[in-house]
Formats: C-alpha cells, structure tokens, sequence
C-alpha cells in the first residue's frame, strides 16, 4: 500500500498535479474544494477565470454524473475526478465522470462545435442561451460548456474512454493561460 501511494504521488508530481479530488462531489463539497484552490493559486493573475472554470467542472460533475452517492436524505450527488495542474505556460483544469453512451456522443458533438467558434460567438451563443428554455435534462440554463469554452484560452480538449458496462468516462479538458489574455 505505501509504494502504492509512493507511486501515485510521484505520478501527480511528474504532471504538475496541483490539486486533485475524487469523490462525491456535493455543494458542501465543492465548497470545500473551491477554499483550498483559492488559497492554493492566491498570487496568480489568472485566477478568476482557473476559478471560474473548476466550478463549472465540478458543477458538471455533480449534477450529471452517471455515477452517484446520496446522502442521509437520499439527494443524489454525482462522482467524479477534477484536477489543476500546469503545463508549461497554461493551467489546466480536467474533469471526468461516467456518462452513458448517448450523452457522451452528445457531449462530444457540443465540445467540437465550442471549439469551431471564435469568442464573438461564443459569447452571443451563451447570450442567447440564458434567454431560452433550459435544455432538456438540463439542471441550470445549459450553459455551462459554453461557459467553460468562453473562458478557455485554447480549444477544449475531451476524451471518451469505455468505461463500466453500459458507461462510459468523459474527460474534459481546459486551458488557461498563466499571463493574462485578454479572452475572458
């Protein structure tokens, strides 16, 4: 078990794993979580946005993860990973969490449309989202990818991976730039 843990953390060091949680992911939690990334990135200019994106990402984890914990009052609450690490010159901050087959397609399909529009876009797209009916299956206005890739310095990155019968893992990925941008 020690050489284990040994190897994990040497694993963490050598991709610059700043922070990393795997759980369930409640707003108790999530609360929690956002303190310890504020503390831990407080000098940092670009902080506002790092901030703004991981909360984004565990939201999405917490409300549509395929895998889910209750509470003492039987409220589901999704499972997830999230993570900030750096990359030379950028932050990334990563999610993942299983999604079933067809959600995972779709989210596919939404990450590859976000990454073929320029901000203006974006930003009308997120515009008139917030004016709209909330998607179907949606737990808020549905904007929280457009949300993400607004404030993504480069395209999103994602990744499917099979996962659990009848599950898969979905993997997102974004990046911002250590130095302000001017993208936000």
């Amino acid at each position: 078990m020690a050489n284990d843990l040994l190897e994990f953390y040497n694993n963490m060091d050598a991709a610059n794993i700043l922070f990393a949680f795997k759980g369930v992911i409640s707003q108790s939690m999530l609360t929690q979580l956002a303190v310890v990334l504020k503390q831990q990135a407080q000098e940092e200019p670009q902080m506002q946005i790092l901030f703004g994106i991981f909360i984004e990402l565990s939201q999405n984890v917490r409300h549509y993860s395929a895998e889910q914990a209750f509470d003492a009052d039987k409220k589901p609450f999704g499972v997830g990973v999230v993570t900030v690490s750096e990359e030379g010159s950028v932050y990334s901050i990563s999610s993942g969490n299983a999604v079933t087959p067809e959600t995972a397609k779709r989210l596919v399909e939404d990450c590859t449309l976000l990454n073929t529009m320029e901000k203006s876009a974006l930003n009308r797209l997120y515009k008139e989202r917030l004016l709209a009916d909330p998607p179907e299956g949606s737990k808020g206005a549905g904007v929280g990818l457009i949300e993400i890739a607004r404030r993504s310095d480069l395209p999103l990155q994602f990744l499917v991976r099979d996962y659990k019968p009848g599950l898969q893992f979905f993997i997102l990925n974004a990046r911002v730039n250590k130095t302000i941008s001017g993208n936000a």
